[in-house]
């Protein structure tokens, strides 16, 4: 069950129940050996300018780039993660993550380490020299600023911060990035903000503090070398533009790692499409499954909307699905997790939908505002008073529907608050394909709530029933599921 939009007062309460929490720990890399460096040098390039390009799709040649020099002791091969995928920060790499206006939230950062000498000048490489011993060798990180995944057009501004010896390269670091990039602390009302490699895994966020940063994180960052900083604290795909493209890889724990292709259908909401991400059976498994619980749907109210029928938004009917001891269920709950690069525990539980002819759900929010809850204790709790939050949307598409029965996004563009929350007539408009999911993004990368994630569904067509599946994710915890 969706949240009714702001206008319409309605939304749905997700509150499947919660799972004893469960400590998740990531893949951290072992404690460096070796100090990265007995002084260091810190260089801040920020905010480069330039024009961004079409995107050309060349990132699997650079993520096989830089082989191991076999001259190199190896004996200091814990310094470097290898886990990590090294993206360089090439124009052709940075090409798909730049765009043509400021990205509220969303930050690159390249992280290269340098050698220096006695006199100051820095040490060339040759091109065979591999990345692991210039890492090992370094004494000093050039760090390269693109603010809110942007630059501007015909617009270069260059800072360069003269050598110096500072006692904590790390904690240097931390406040450099800080700096730079405006980043206020979390507090109350917001998760920290993230370290990401360049392909959404997570390095390193806000609560490390200085201290945090240390030999390890900074040889992880340095092995990454384009590195995604999001102030919300989750990874969040890079829309670029629309049509954009890009291939990622999809694991699950008992199937092999399959390609995939993420599609931008839109940048105002964030709206991208993954075609085939569930094959025949998956889909035709969760409806039947869900098929003899569905009952119509149920929404949350907001404050002024409390006594009205749900039906005056919504005329589908619905299904929780429990993946606990589901084997395919499960299965999808991994790859979803995979997909958008989120902890499985992030996640509610599958909310299967059908919808049958002329049924319908007009125009909603998938988030929580805490301004309409206010008198609504169990929400306003759900929520921490606002800093927990429906993240992401992956809705998932389980028939083919030919008339009808579209998602709409009524405020695609940039387009102002819709008169009528019912219509279906202007805005960007999904059709239902089996087997695709699109993601939608409630919260900007920056964690604030994004109006124009507005979204509903149209009615469907005469001789047609649509199933479909929302999986809500969260900007935190929540332990629905385990991890």
């Amino acid at each position: 069950m969706a949240p009714k939009s702001e206008k319409n007062g309605a939304k749905s309460n997700g509150k499947s129940k919660a799972k004893v929490p469960t400590t998740s720990k990531s893949k951290n890399e072992k404690p460096a050996s070796v100090p990265l460096a007995l002084s260091a040098i810190i260089l801040i390039l920020a905010f480069i300018g330039g024009i961004l390009t079409p995107p050309a799709r060349q990132l699997i040649n650079e993520l096989t780039a830089g082989s191991i020099d076999t001259t190199f002791d190896e004996s200091n091969a814990s310094i470097v993660s290898n886990h990590l995928p090294h993206v360089p920060c090439t124009q052709t790499n940075l090409d798909n993550y730049l765009h043509a206006t400021p990205v509220n939230g969303l930050h690159i950062i390249c992280f290269e380490a340098l050698k220096f000498n006695a006199d100051m000048n820095e040490k060339s490489y040759s091109p065979d020299v591999s990345r692991r011993r210039r890492i090992a060798e370094s004494n000093a990180l050039r760090l390269t600023f693109y603010k809110k995944s942007f630059t501007p057009k015909l617009k270069r501004r260059v800072l360069i911060k003269e050598p110096q010896i500072v006692t904590s390269f790390g904690a240097d670091s931390y406040r450099h990035i800080v700096r730079e990039l405006g980043l206020r602390p979390s507090g109350s009302k917001k998760q920290p903000w993230a370290l990401f490699s360049a392909l959404g895994e997570k390095i390193v966020d806000e609560t490390s503090g200085p201290a945090g940063f240390n030999e390890s994180v900074l040889n992880r960052l340095a092995s990454s070398e384009m590195v995604i900083l999001t102030e919300g604290g989750n990874w969040i795909w890079p829309g670029v533009a629309e049509g954009f493209r890009r291939k990622v890889d999809v694991t699950s724990p008992n199937k092999e790692p399959r390609e995939v292709t993420i599609e931008t259908l839109s940048l105002k909401p964030l709206v991208v499409s993954i075609e085939g991400f569930l094959d025949e059976e998956e889909c035709d498994y969760i409806a039947e499954k869900a098929g003899p619980m569905v009952q119509y749907s149920q929404v949350s109210l907001m404050d002024k909307d409390k006594g009205k029928a749900a039906s005056e938004w919504r005329t589908s009917q619905s299904a929780f699905l429990n993946s606990m001891n589901d084997e395919i269920l499960t299965e999808i709950d991994h790859k979803v997790a995979s997909l958008t690069r989120i902890p499985k525990n992030h996640g509610e539980y599958a909310q299967v939908l059908r919808y049958g002819h002329n049924e319908k759900y007009d125009s909603h929010h998938d988030f929580f505002n805490p301004a309409f809850y206010k008198n609504d204790p169990g929400t306003m709790r759900l929520i921490e008073n606002g800093k927990r939050n429906r993240f992401a949307t992956v809705f998932w598409y389980l028939t083919d529907v030919d008339e009808g029965g579209e998602t709409i996004f009524p405020r695609y563009g940039g387009l102002p608050p819709p008169r009528d929350h019912a219509q279906c007539s202007v805005g960007l408009k999904v059709k239902p394909q089996k087997g695709k999911v699109i993601i939608f993004y409630s919260l900007d990368a920056a964690g604030e709530l994004d109006d124009y994630s507005l979204h509903g569904a149209c009615p469907v067509g005469e001789g047609y029933v649509k199933w479909a599946a929302n999986k809500w994710i969260w900007n935190a915890p929540m332990h629905f599921i385990p991890e």
